[in-house]
């Protein structure tokens, strides 16, 4: 631990509001009492709310929207003291602190922090800290780096400091969200810094009265426990867990966690105080959570390893201990967890996807579908007692409980839910996913009938017999309709695929008393789609049944069933052929000085390249490597330069880097161009014999390779002449309008494009994959290019992007194409 001063400086004015702060005579509210909600987590930091004989009655009880109001976009959860609600929000222009009635949800008054957070790859704009609220004050932590103190009564800002201009601190990939807490009189924060990973600020000054830690943070919050009878901060790490002195920062022990840093949840790891000296810590990743002891020794304290658990996994949910059980999510699946042994009590797919509380032993559970539900706290299965839909929009915000009331918001709404009598309620049904039963007419829908009819004795002779007889699968009806079917022991069964939106799990409809589960979809006569099952919550299958399976990157497991309608046809140019001429594949080992990483680069060389003195012309792919393996491209340019469909080409596989995503279409794309443009193409011009012209090459990839492609030949004019992307990632937030003003003000180039995109790509929470590749078409026609655009009725993915490989190349380089 080490003092740097007073770091943090004051702004004009300070010493004025303090004194007027410090010498009322009268305080505007009260101060925090056991019923408020004063900051993320609540009054005790374990996600429970105070109150007792909330939910308990003899007649039942239902949930009534007491108010609801229009928020902007945000993932900031809702601080209540007094009766004053506290959140933040962005109007898509500026990020805001935001006060309101909380009996009401009238606004009192809001504070403007900076311009938008945009959100990007995949999440949305504005703040994701919590507000946190003591005594007078309302502090609040940006995700710019903002941290800000302002008065409750009017909103007024008191201090404010940047954690990065004066802190050193890094920001996160989606920016800062950790939310500071109280001790006595230090507001302690989570600034991420080496060698300042926790700080020690004066509540009331914003004055630095320490900093200790040398690990990076990234979406973690610090609480504070009983540790041996001493009052300990306990602060989270990407690597490390601090157990601390909250007044003067001292490291009392730590503890290497070995969380799982890259994955669904893995940076968001919180402690949960799950027994007397026992920390819980849900990891992210497949490998699930952990569980250690924090132990007295003579010269101070240690912490040993426990238990790990898949029970709660992959989930940016926080778990809530409760008589001896953890309740959290497990992915998708609200789960319970015995915290003596680590061993899962019970998994359940109702009530969905979502965020917990406790509240007078039960459960509080806001789903990213925008539905309520109150469940019994209890390790012995899900049982729900009431649920209501609340909003039509995504959540991504645990509820917060204060003075019996429920206080809940989405992405562009804010609400309050009353406890009341079941008559006063107006209770909505609230139901999971199901997937539409089609084609009543058809033979299935004629074996469902009879199956459902039949005695239970004779349910399964009739499916078995059915089976017996269906010879391909999934089940294709008037090459119209299309019914996935399960035929096996199981206790549930949920659907990934192409057919469904991006990272959505549906369940399977169970035939009573069978065990076959079926989802039924209309698609159109030439569909191709890729789908793969979750068996019992935990066990990514393919379908038993259907013969045809491809690899993928983009669904659970890794493999996927293919669906295929009658009129879609299968090509064969990326399949080995026996006789046909093979090139042969080269390995280089890439350092670039511009992007600061090493990659791997397989050159592909057409049959006969060693035996002749001709140049050839190029091919560069983004994300090469599954290009290579997963869309097979060098049996596909053997079998088209074998069969003179096209001039003999070297064709240049750029493997992806760990922060691919970053460098192709974020914030890294400059150096990721300068690097493609100034330091790989020399190599391979220099290396092999290229037509080395930007009239002999193509730059090409999927998703955020073909970003990559189309922005580095823009950002370097005169270095290709032909580019192609499928699936082209344009998302806005994530590098969308950087390319398309790119384009757009650029002088016209001598490019031509191809640009294809799936009915069935990328989609869900109001976008569509398609609609930002028919946009950028439409700017590219508007700008005169020769564009080459279509769509397919297929998914996302290399198994349906590999089916026109043979296109891009004959386009550019078939025989009849002329080049110089």
């Amino acid at each position: 631990m080490k003092s740097l001063g007073r770091l943090y400086g004051l702004r004009d004015g300070l010493t004025v509001a303090l004194t007027v702060l410090l010498l009322s005579s009268i305080l505007w509210a009260k101060e925090t009492d056991g019923s408020d909600w004063p900051r993320w987590r609540g009054q005790m930091l374990d996600g429970k709310g105070q109150g007792e004989n909330v939910f308990r009655s003899d007649d039942g009880f239902g949930l009534k929207v007491t108010w609801k109001k229009t928020l902007g976009s945000g993932y900031a959860s809702i601080s209540v003291v007094g009766g004053q609600a506290v959140t933040m929000f962005s109007d898509s222009t500026f990020d805001y602190v935001v006060a309101l009635d909380a009996e009401t949800g009238d606004e009192q008054w809001r504070f403007k922090i900076d311009s938008t957070y945009v959100g990007h790859n995949g999440s949305h704009n504005g703040p994701i800290s919590t507000p946190l609220i003591d005594g007078d004050l309302v502090y609040a932590f940006a995700p710019k780096g903002q941290l800000i103190a302002l008065n409750r009564e009017n909103g007024k800002m008191v201090w404010s400091s940047h954690v990065i201009d004066e802190h050193k601190a890094s920001i996160p990939f989606y920016g800062f969200s950790t939310v500071p807490i109280i001790e006595g009189d230090v507001l302690v924060v989570e600034t991420g810094g080496i060698g300042t990973t926790i700080s020690g600020l004066n509540k009331m000054t914003g004055e630095l009265l320490w900093t200790a830690g040398n690990d990076t943070v990234q979406y973690q919050s610090p609480i504070t426990m009983n540790v041996h009878g001493q009052n300990q901060l306990l602060c989270v790490g990407d690597r490390f867990v601090y157990g601390m002195s909250p007044t003067t920062g001292d490291k009392l022990w730590e503890y290497e966690h070995k969380g799982n840093r890259r994955s669904r949840g893995g940076r968001s790891i919180n402690p949960v105080v799950a027994g007397e000296n026992r920390v819980f810590l849900a990891h992210g990743g497949s490998g699930g959570g952990a569980q250690f002891e924090i132990k007295k020794t003579d010269d101070g304290f240690k912490a040993e390893d426990g238990w790990t658990t898949t029970g709660i996994k992959q989930s940016y949910d926080t778990a809530v201990f409760h008589d001896g059980y953890l309740y959290g999510y497990s992915n998708r699946f609200l789960s319970c967890v015995d915290a003596a042994t680590g061993k899962a009590a019970w998994k359940s797919r109702p009530p969905g996807d979502g965020f917990s509380i406790l509240v007078d032993g039960h459960l509080v559970i806001l789903t990213k579908q925008g539905t309520l539900h109150i469940a019994e706290a209890t390790p012995e299965k899900y049982t729900e007692v009431v649920s209501t839909q609340v909003f039509d929009n995504l959540t991504w915000t645990p509820p917060s409980f204060a003075n019996g009331k429920i206080y809940v918001r989405s992405l562009r709404e804010i609400a309050a839910i009353d406890v009341v009598a079941p008559d006063a309620s107006r209770p909505a049904a609230v139901t999971d996913i199901k997937i539409e039963y089609l084609n009543p007419d058809g033979d299935f829908a004629g074996l469902l009938k009879k199956v459902e009819s039949a005695a239970d004795g004779e349910k399964k002779p009739l499916l078995d017999a059915y089976f017996a007889k269906q010879k391909s699968f999934p089940i294709i009806e008037d090459n119209r309709f299309a019914h996935i079917v399960f035929y096996g022991e199981a206790n549930d069964i949920g659907l990934f695929g192409d057919m469904l939106n991006s990272g959505q799990e549906a369940p399977l409809t169970q035939v009573a008393g069978t065990n076959l589960f079926f989802g039924s979809f209309e698609l159109e006569s030439d569909a191709r789609l890729d789908y793969a099952f979750r068996k019992d919550f935990d066990n990514f299958v393919t379908d038993p049944r259907n013969t045809h399976t491809v690899p993928t990157a983009f669904l659970p497991g890794g493999q996927a069933s293919v669906l295929q309608m009658d009129e879609w046809k299968r090509p064969n140019h990326f399949e080995e052929s026996e006789g046909v001429a093979k090139g042969t594949v080269e390995t280089l080992e890439f350092d670039s000085k511009a992007i600061g990483n090493k990659r791997t680069i397989h050159v592909y060389l057409p049959a006969g390249y060693g035996d002749s003195k001709d140049r050839y012309p190029s091919v560069y792919v983004n994300y090469g490597g599954n290009a290579k393996d997963m869309a097979l491209m060098p049996n596909t340019l053997d079998n088209l330069i074998a069969s003179n469909r096209i001039r003999p080409v070297i064709a240049v596989f750029s493997v992806a880097s760990q922060t691919s995503f970053r460098e192709y279409a974020r914030g890294q794309r400059d150096q990721h161009a300068q690097m493609f443009v100034e330091e790989l193409l020399p190599q391979i011009d220099e290396k092999y014999r290229t037509l080395a012209n930007a009239e002999n090459r193509l730059f090409m990839g999927a998703d955020e390779g073909g970003y990559a492609a189309i922005y580095a030949a823009f950002k370097y004019p005169g270095t290709a002449t032909m580019l192609a992307g499928q699936s082209t990632h344009f998302f806005p937030g994530s590098g969308g309008e950087e390319i398309t003003a790119l384009v757009e003000n650029s002088d016209k180039l001598d490019v031509d494009f191809y640009l294809d995109w799936a009915t069935y790509g990328q989609r869900g929470g109001g976008f569509h994959w398609k609609d930002f590749n028919v946009a950028f078409v439409k700017l590219l026609k508007e700008k005169s290019y020769d564009v080459s655009a279509r769509q397919v009725n297929e998914g996302f993915g290399w198994a349906s992007w590999r089916n026109r490989t043979d296109e891009i190349l004959e386009k550019f380089f078939g025989m009849n194409q002329t080049k110089k």
